[in-house]
């Protein structure tokens, strides 16, 4: 029996016919994502975006295939393509955004073509009519590209390696359902080759893709029933595919495939959080991401979320207490309910049912026993997303029309269309501004030291030093020590940005005494780090006139960490600024051919070589 969903009683229009061609979705799709992401090609990076892009040598020497596999093996085609976008725009925060704005767009056509697949299926095909199989398609990828949840993994540089495995995950799904689709041996082949090269894809852009045999074994349980020869073949195919993938990670890190060591060192990030900690404190961020699905107003970058150490409350009172107060075990019977209601309704909502089943799914790897050291983050819900968005699509395509007129179903949708569109422009044009980003991020997550310190930072660039170091305090704990004194606790980058402001403001003294009691500890910081305080050493003595010492921090900066940039800059402006224009011209050739758009090396180079003419 068909279900009635919009259009099904009334002959469509020439108007109607020309919006459910493929070619006009497409352009809708491409229309949608360019007015609600166009304007965030400006974006400055944030966080990972530094030292994964802007100081990773890896990216702008030059390095090869080999330096990329061996900086970043399981990633290596996300990190591919930052190297390409370097090689084109350099440090130009455009080319990259407009990037990931096109793979967003991409991974919009992939869901749309998997569900284009998916209402022509057994289990769903004869319960839809022709109308919601056109509609349904193309408003499960507007509802996926205008999510405002979905902004993180694209207008963030970095989680392109979100945005790029979920395009390979999704266009292999779609992949695999047209080769279940077609009769033609030779066309079967061809989208069988496809889905495993898509697949592969997505295995070497980002970990969490690892659940897609399941993925596929699910699309074959839920869509195909009644084939059981072709169940037990794709069920020995999804194993085969897990076995691979865990046998290339052993490999990869050099571990042996057979071990049970291995397998405990191979599915943690972080030793500092114990599996079932993790695992508590995740049954109540899949809450929070669900919300933030349904209602994303307290969406910010940067979350506080404290770990849950156990399912059961640690208070000293009874049992039953203890039960009735647990907040991680009552967030693990929610999800069990969902799952049974979905389990339930299977044979009746097919498609409901898979969005929820993948919905979970998807999460698995970062979601459940494999300790992360973030354990909240948004950008990992834009594959998920897509299980809610279908179950979402399909409530009000084929149920809501049994509510309500057609024409006031068609309204609903418009405006849902037209909120989520809005509400992703809107917030888009907060990360323009890294000021207010952070500042809604400390409202929202004031525990949160991270975001002070980098609301601290901006501050910083935006010359309002005495703002910084009072966001920055805010960054700062005290401890106990042993012999009962107190002391100071802060984390490397908190230092230097007090260096910073306090440079910026004329306070040389107290910026200096930062470097030192930072440098003191040079055996707990990382060669990088080391060389960002001489750096800003270098810069304070270069201030105070004593260029001997500022040329010697800066040598030294370079002998420990010598693929960074500021300390070849500095070091060609001391070169000059002391007569030896060759060396600083040799030296910012140098620089140049690593960031030919920098523009105040280019403007003193121009400066040098006509003093030598």
């Amino acid at each position: 029996m068909l279900s009635n969903p919009m259009s099904v009683n009334s002959t469509p229009n020439h108007t109607q016919l020309l919006l459910q061609t493929w070619y006009i979705q497409t352009l809708l799709l491409a229309i949608v994502v360019a007015l609600t992401y166009g304007h965030t090609l400006d974006v400055p990076f944030y966080l990972d975006d530094f030292s994964s892009i802007e100081e990773n040598p890896v990216i702008y020497n030059s390095s090869g295939l080999l330096a990329l596999w061996q900086f970043a093996p399981l990633r290596i085609v996300g990190y591919l393509s930052f190297a390409l976008n370097y090689q084109i725009h350099q440090f130009q925060v455009a080319g990259y955004h407009l990037v990931n704005i096109i793979i967003h767009f991409f991974a919009g056509m992939a869901v749309f073509g998997l569900l284009r697949g998916l209402v022509r299926t057994p289990a769903v095909n004869l319960t839809l009519s022709a109308s919601t199989q056109q509609w349904l398609p193309i408003l499960t990828a507007l509802i996926f590209v205008l999510h405002p949840l979905q902004i993180q993994a694209v207008t963030y540089i970095v989680q392109r390696l979100a945005s790029l495995s979920a395009l390979f995950y999704i266009a292999s799904m779609a992949s695999f359902i047209q080769a279940r689709l077609t009769d033609r041996i030779g066309q079967r082949v061809l989208w069988i080759l496809a889905c495993i090269f898509l697949a592969l894809l997505a295995f070497f852009t980002k970990q969490n893709t690892a659940t897609l045999p399941l993925t596929l074994l699910l699309l074959e349980l839920i869509f195909f029933p009644g084939h059981k020869r072709r169940l037990m073949m794709v069920t020995g195919i999804a194993g085969l595919g897990l076995g691979c993938i865990w046998f290339i990670l052993a490999v990869v890190f050099h571990h042996n495939p057979f071990s049970l060591e291995s397998m405990q060192a191979l599915t943690r990030e972080t030793e500092e959080v114990t599996r079932t900690a993790y695992f508590a404190t995740q049954m109540s961020v899949l809450w929070t991401y669900i919300k933030l699905f349904f209602w994303s107003s307290s969406s910010h970058i940067d979350y506080y979320y404290p770990i849950t150490e156990t399912f059961l409350s640690t208070q000293n009172y009874n049992l039953i207490a203890r039960l009735l107060d647990s907040v991680a075990l009552w967030a693990l019977i929610g999800h069990l309910l969902v799952l049974g209601w979905a389990g339930y309704s299977l044979r009746r909502w097919p498609l409901v049912a898979f969005g929820i089943f993948f919905y979970y799914l998807a999460h698995l790897i970062e979601s459940s026993f494999i300790p992360i050291r973030d354990v909240i983050f948004e950008h990992r819900t834009y594959l998920p997303n897509l299980g809610l968005i279908i179950a979402s699509s399909w409530l009000l395509v084929v149920y809501l029309p049994r509510w309500v007129s057609q024409k006031t179903t068609l309204t609903i949708i418009i405006l849902l269309l037209v909120m989520l569109g809005i509400t992703t422009k809107l917030r888009n044009q907060m990360w323009r501004d890294p000021i207010a980003l952070w500042q809604h991020n400390v409202e929202q997550s004031p525990d949160k030291q991270r975001g002070w310190v980098i609301l601290g930072k901006h501050l910083i660039q935006a010359e309002r030093s005495e703002e910084a170091i009072e966001a920055l305090n805010h960054a700062v704990t005290k401890k106990v020590n042993p012999d009962g004194t107190e002391s100071l606790s802060v984390s490397t980058e908190t230092a230097l940005n007090f260096v910073v402001a306090y440079k910026r403001l004329h306070r040389y003294d107290e910026a200096l005494q930062w470097i030192d009691r930072s440098l003191a500890l040079k055996d707990q910081l990382r060669p990088f780090d080391q060389a960002k305080f001489l750096i800003n050493r270098g810069n304070i003595l270069f201030e105070l006139k004593h260029n001997q010492e500022a040329e010697n921090s800066y040598r030294l900066a370079l002998q420990i960490y010598p693929q960074n940039l500021n300390a070849r800059i500095n070091l060609g402006t001391i070169l000059a600024a002391t007569g030896r224009y060759d060396e600083a011209i040799a030296l910012y050739q140098e620089i140049l051919a690593i960031d030919p758009s920098n523009a105040y090396v280019k403007s003193n180079l121009e400066k040098l070589q006509k003093l030598r003419h």
